[in-house]
């Protein structure tokens, strides 16, 4: 189940990321790069995580720009020894295909659906049709088809989205954030607005998931952790009754 569990390296300070991998080792499958971090650090937020243990790394760029850059960068990542890289479905068909196209040595390409921060008024804000906007699933359901057709390896989206998806297309991996786990005592201050628990995204469909602030702004982080995996666990028992459980 550990191998399920994603934790974002959310700072600037390469120094304070390793302090997190190790507190966090063998509770964690893949630790993310995000964007604030690659900023501060670059390649060397990679290299940190694998001098550091056996975990996956998660670059999470989000990369939407033309086919061609993007493509560059995918093959940027493939030489860093990346696990897992996304690519911004509104970037277009084309950018994401190159995407899927240029990744090498097992790199797994994810594609970002709608991010869990936005909500059905930003949608239209931006310039969504009425119609994409009142039905979110409907909206993530086509970017979904869109992304599986340039032949990305999963999806990254809300759990409130993902049992479409997840019928729709059973092979594609899903990366779901915004999990905020019931059980917590304190209140977080977060920019998420399509959340689910751990278990409640195990059981729409998740593959993997992302949990940030639950752990790190705990008072004993490695115990909210194991929680969490132990909620995931059975919510994975729950959907693959009968059959074998994903490790």
């Amino acid at each position: 189940m550990v191998s399920r569990l994603i934790f974002p390296l959310d700072t600037g300070d390469l120094a304070e990321a390793r302090r997190w991998v190790r507190r966090l080792s063998g509770l964690v499958g893949v630790f993310k790069v995000g964007l604030e971090l690659f900023t501060a650090a670059g390649p060397a937020a990679v290299e940190m995580i694998r001098e550091e243990g056996q975990a996956e790394v998660f670059l999470d760029l989000k990369l939407n720009d033309i086919p061609a850059t993007v493509a560059g960068a995918v093959r940027a990542a493939s030489r860093l020894g990346v696990d897992f890289l996304t690519v911004h479905m509104l970037a277009g068909r084309w950018a994401v295909r190159e995407a899927a196209r240029a990744a090498e040595g097992g790199l797994r390409i994810l594609a970002v659906t709608i991010l869990t921060s936005l909500s059905r008024a930003d949608l239209m804000e931006v310039g969504y049709s009425p119609e994409l906007s009142r039905d979110l699933s409907e909206a993530a359901l086509r970017l979904a088809s869109l992304a599986y057709r340039c032949g990305v390896h999963g999806v990254v989206c809300s759990a409130k989205e993902l049992p479409r998806i997840r019928e729709a297309f059973p092979h594609l991996l899903t990366v779901v954030p915004g999990v905020r786990p019931e059980w917590l005592e304190e209140e977080l201050a977060d920019d998420q607005k399509r959340i689910a628990s751990p278990g409640e995204a195990i059981r729409a469909g998740a593959d993997y998931l992302v949990v940030g602030r639950p752990i790190r702004e705990a008072r004993d982080p490695r115990a909210v952790a194991e929680r969490i995996l132990a909620e995931m666990a059975q919510a994975f028992e729950e959907r693959y009754r009968g059959c074998n459980v994903p490790e």
